[in-house]
């Protein structure tokens, strides 16, 4: 890789002393050491990472079996994860794509490309059917009815949120919990719940450009992962035009890094997903306004929602419709990394983390 060799060169001259340790130096030998580290653990060279992470002061990074994105093992009976193909009309997902196009009203009038943006989500109420995204978590409800009866028949909200990703966006999604965003904040902390059943769907195929989601068995305030039941454990799963997921709420999740040097002249440049909290449990909604915040209500006379125009003539979905994906895992989620220095600062993705308990420290902080 030609990058690998240019950060490569950046640790010689600073370990030649050809770097004087002024912040900004000192911030780029940091960076190359995590590049070098990432770009290692996903070619499985792990010892090397392990020591640019270990000088960095990262003490535990994601397991072998998670960069390698190979799932070898049985998912244990108490990992829910269900991925399901074709459920949905290909008419509705192919409208889906074309009204969340790069340069949908969408994404301008919630500013999305804003640097200091923070979360914000939409409340889609059962049976509402006023755009597009309506009509597809409409569609996608007999799928979860086959696959989480309870959760379906107790349904009182659903949330939801898109993401888009270009080709130099390939760093991946920080790994993290859905939770209830309004009681977060409100609590400061100290108050916590989760969608009953958490969903990506796929709007795109996969590409190299672009990580797989991944799901692990951990839990907040577990930075073991493990509820004595053994299953501390982890899947991947690939992109697939409408391919759903379906996952337990409360586990910590996100997106791998890419691999763009893997990437061909045919390979797609955009990763398009859309995603979906399951509530059955009361939970506030803010009403509708210029304000962006978590779970806010929808304006129907909005500009975005009438770019999301609903499809028309759409067919009910086939109830149990779809063909069930298998999942299989690996385990451990985390390795710790021998002989780190201490006093290491987080990185973004919080693939390496400066102890176990980093995650639980980000989202109560």
């Amino acid at each position: 890789l030609g990058e690998d060799r240019l950060l490569r060169q950046c640790l010689n001259f600073q370990e030649r002393g050809r770097v004087r340790q002024r912040a900004v130096e000192a911030e780029a030998v940091r960076t190359a050491r995590f590049y070098l580290a990432l770009t290692g653990c996903q070619r499985g060279h792990f010892e090397e990472a392990d020591s640019h992470l270990a000088r960095l002061g990262l003490s535990a990074r994601l397991g072998e079996g998670i960069w390698s994105e190979e799932m070898t093992e049985p998912a244990p009976d108490n990992f829910f994860v269900r991925v399901i193909d074709d459920s949905l009309p290909s008419e509705l997902v192919e409208h889906a794509q074309r009204s969340l196009h790069p340069e949908s009203t969408y994404w301008l009038e919630h500013r999305y490309e804003d640097q200091d943006l923070a979360f914000f989500s939409h409340a889609h109420l059962p049976g509402q059917d006023l755009h597009v995204i309506d009509q597809l978590i409409e569609a996608l409800r007999p799928t979860l009815e086959a696959v989480a009866p309870e959760v379906a028949r107790n349904l009182t909200m659903v949330e939801w949120w898109a993401h888009h990703r270009r080709r130099d966006q390939w760093h991946g999604h920080p790994l993290h919990f859905d939770t209830d965003e309004q009681l977060l904040r409100t609590s400061r902390g100290s108050c916590l719940r989760h969608p009953a059943v958490s969903s990506v769907v796929y709007l795109c195929d996969n590409s190299p450009f672009f990580g797989p989601t991944l799901v692990t068995s951990q839990r907040p305030r577990r930075s073991e992962s493990d509820d004595g039941l053994g299953s501390d454990c982890a899947t991947v799963v690939h992109p697939r035009t409408g391919r759903a997921l379906f996952f337990d709420g409360s586990y910590l999740h996100g997106a791998l890094p890419g691999r763009p040097w893997l990437a061909g002249p045919g390979d797609p440049e955009r990763r398009l997903n859309l995603m979906i909290g399951w509530w059955t449990e009361p939970i506030s909604v803010l009403p509708p306004g210029d304000s962006l915040g978590p779970l806010a209500g929808v304006d129907p006379t909005a500009p975005w929602v009438k770019a999301l125009a609903r499809a028309p003539g759409m067919p009910r979905a086939d109830p149990g419709g779809g063909a069930e994906a298998e999942v299989k895992v690996t385990s451990p989620i985390w390795r710790d990394i021998p002989g780190a220095v201490s006093g290491g600062n987080p990185f973004f993705g919080r693939y390496f983390l400066t102890h176990r308990g980093q995650v639980d420290e980000d989202l109560f902080n």
